[in-house]
């Protein structure tokens, strides 16, 4: 980021009853997540929005709840993008480095750019 701009703040909220209308409009507004699907694992950002810190935003979020609600593992499924051009369609789930970033390992590669990470997180 250069000099003078700012990273959007956000404001990340569990899903449940009272945050179930604006997951439904992200899903639909996409044709599904996967191609139609409503199934969802770790992050989902809509295109509009990509490049912008939502995906840390939600991550840290997320980790933060999994922690208020007992730890546990955590496992994601993303792409590493450094050192090459990175097709955006496949990074709706944030990327490999920016897990590392948060403390994710690499587990196994699982194609040629995927790799399986994961973290453990402990009970807040």
């Amino acid at each position: 980021m250069s000099a003078g701009t700012t990273t959007p703040s956000y404001r990340v909220r569990a899903l449940d009853a009272s945050t179930w209308d604006q997951f439904a409009e992200l899903v639909e507004r996409n044709n599904g997540i996967f191609g139609g699907c409503w199934c969802i694992g770790c992050l989902f950002v809509d295109r509009r929005h990509r490049g912008q810190g939502v995906a840390r935003a939600a991550l840290e979020g997320a980790l933060a709840e999994i922690g208020r609600q007992g730890g546990g593992l955590v496992e994601a499924i993303s792409e590493v993008t450094a050192g090459r051009e990175a097709q955006g369609r496949f990074l709706f789930t944030g990327t490999v480095e920016l897990f590392e970033d948060l403390g994710f390992a690499r587990v196994r590669q699982v194609g040629k750019h995927a790799w399986i990470v994961n973290r453990r997180v402990e009970a807040r």
